[in-house]
């Protein structure tokens, strides 16, 4: 969800070259976005459902193609006042999977019933299948400790990538200084939005954004406050200085505002988050095994093709990091 009617990100279209090295892609939102549209506008094949893997392969190869290596950031558990997952939704998918895996079979009549008719268990699935992809390919994958957007928000604090790419605003308030909602690579363009533009549009600093995220209602407390989007809110901010001080001008008693400062205690959360250990490094790939990953997709003769275009792509890019080391 993000936060409710944030309206307020200083989107821009910008130059693909403030983006140019590592990036950090928030897989679940990443995922979800694209899938909406091929689900819009493609008609549905007989089969299992496998659309994402032309999704994954294309954000490598458009990356990569261009000097980009992307860091693909996968959710890890739920923060505690977020709804959980089911876990027996995340266990079948994964069976569902390796059951697929074992069977290569394009028209496996029971992965595709339970796929087709869950797009809960179809995006489970989804992301462990692109996932597979990517690290065949050597592109460096990492499971976030709780919610993947606040991994890749404490990676770009620290410099460790340019952006976050994904449209949730989570991004920008864990601290991120740069996020990416869209980008059109080809023609040298990305639509983004910073932290330090969003500060200047709202006139409120890191931390009392993070106040005005819970006053609207976000993720880890839903309701927010009731009557209050970001600009009444903002204004609220700038009068009474922080979220505790507006809760008790609008007379919310002692409970009601613990579990406000709760939610917003999560977003502090971020600082804690260790990066030791965090391996970024592309690592060559394994043509046999994009192969075994692309063929039920896309057939034999065609999957072979794929890889050896997706292993020049990698070598391309790996000329490039090694054009760029020769000049630093």
């Amino acid at each position: 969800m993000g936060v409710k009617n944030f309206n307020v990100l200083p989107w821009v279209w910008a130059s693909a070259d403030e983006i140019r090295g590592k990036i950090a892609i928030d897989m679940p939102n990443y995922m979800t976005r694209r899938m909406s549209v091929i689900e819009k506008t493609r008609k549905r094949k007989e089969g299992v459902p496998l659309g994402h893997l032309r999704i994954g392969l294309g954000l490598i190869t458009m990356t990569l193609r261009t000097g980009i290596l992307p860091v693909m950031i996968f959710d890890g558990p739920p923060e505690t006042l977020k709804r959980a997952p089911n876990p027996d939704l995340i266990r079948t998918a994964h069976d569902l999977y390796l059951s697929f895996q074992r069977s290569g079979d394009r028209l496996d009549i029971d992965v595709s019933s339970n796929l087709t008719q869950s797009p809960a268990l179809r995006m489970y699935f989804a992301l462990e299948h692109v996932r597979d992809l990517a690290g065949a390919v050597g592109i460096p994958t990492c499971t976030a400790p709780s919610e993947a957007e606040m991994l890749a928000a404490a990676l770009c604090r620290e410099s460790l990538v340019r952006t976050v790419v994904s449209t949730d605003a989570d991004a920008l308030l864990f601290g991120s200084p740069h996020m990416t909602g869209q980008m059109l690579l080809s023609r040298g363009r990305v639509f983004r939005a910073t932290l330090g533009d969003l500060e200047t549009t709202l006139g409120l600093r890191l931390d009392q954004i993070r106040d005005l995220a819970v006053m609207c209602g976000c993720d880890f407390h839903n309701e927010g406050l009731r009557g209050v989007g970001p600009r009444r809110g903002a204004v609220l901010l700038k009068r009474h200085g922080n979220l505790d001080s507006v809760l008790r001008a609008h007379g919310c008693g002692p409970i009601e505002r613990e579990q406000f400062m709760r939610a917003r205690e999560i977003f502090d959360e971020v600082c804690r988050i260790s990066l030791r250990g965090v391996d970024l490094t592309i690592r060559p790939p394994i043509a046999s095994r994009i192969i075994d990953t692309l063929i039920p997709a896309i057939g034999s003769d065609q999957s072979q093709s794929v890889a050896e275009r997706t292993v020049k792509a990698w070598r391309e890019f790996r000329n490039v990091q090694s054009t760029l080391e020769q000049w630093v």
